[in-house]
């Protein structure tokens, strides 16, 4: 959160997941990071969890912008690799292009060592608060923290199992920009009245490959619960904070 490039840009609400294997060995991801084919092995991650059919029925086929597959332009990093979209340079400047929307960023970052980082700059954006009124309201998207929740997940599986990790990881969420904010309320175009009382919200837990694997919406439930009941939305996302016996 500290690293975030657009820290000083905009006014809308960002959201960071961090994922480090706790037992990987400094040259984990090598396989990936270190080879000619670097950009096209994380394109296809992308697509493998964007295909999970049983990822996309725990969250209802619901979708959101940016996803994954924005993140389409490929750098080289400091002890990794990364996608990003267009406006994120490969030193991490942001550099608006002018376009509508050009502050909507989202980038995943692949370290040496394993570490998985996923940065996404769109957890609010301006709500007219009447039809008569030119006044705009941040508003919150809750379910693009649990999307973008559970593919971080799936991505931390996928690297797993491709790179042959076996071990437990570390995974953190977070957000900022949310005192006084509340969440979207779909096409009613009316927020909830439940406004959000401080100004990150933090949360982190441990998760073995079994997790991955098999409760992943137990996962997410123990990094964004606290968010989502504070928002009053806990319920709406039942199927994704669950699994499947």
């Amino acid at each position: 959160m500290d690293e975030d490039p657009l820290r000083d840009v905009g006014a809308q609400s960002h959201l960071f997941l961090v994922a480090q294997p706790t037992a990987g060995r400094r040259d984990l991801c090598l396989p990936i990071t270190g080879a000619q084919d670097w950009n096209m092995q994380l394109h296809t991650l992308i697509r493998r969890v964007q295909e999970n059919q049983s990822l996309r029925a725990a969250l209802a086929n619901q979708g959101f912008s940016p996803d994954l597959s924005d993140a389409h332009q490929g750098h080289r990093r400091a002890r990794g690799v990364a996608l990003s979209s267009s406006s994120l340079q490969s030193d991490r400047t942001y550099v608006a292009d002018g376009s509508w929307g050009d502050e909507k960023v989202i980038e995943v970052q692949l370290f040496e060592d394993g570490g998985l980082r996923l940065f996404m700059t769109r957890l609010s954006d301006g709500l007219q608060r009447h039809a008569s009124e030119n006044e705009e309201e941040q508003v919150l998207f809750d379910s693009g923290a649990v999307i973008l929740t559970r593919h971080m997940l799936e991505l931390m599986r996928l690297v797993s199992d491709d790179v042959g990790y076996h071990g437990n990881w570390a995974v953190a969420v977070g957000a900022n920009r949310l005192r006084g904010r509340r969440r979207y309320s779909g096409q009613s175009h009316w927020p909830s009245n439940h406004r959000y009382s401080a100004d990150n919200y933090e949360e982190s837990t441990g998760a073995t490959l079994a997790e991955l694997h098999h409760a992943p919406g137990t996962v997410t439930h123990r990094l964004i619960g606290p968010l989502l009941r504070s928002l009053d939305s806990e319920e709406l996302f039942a199927k994704a904070l669950t699994d499947e016996e």
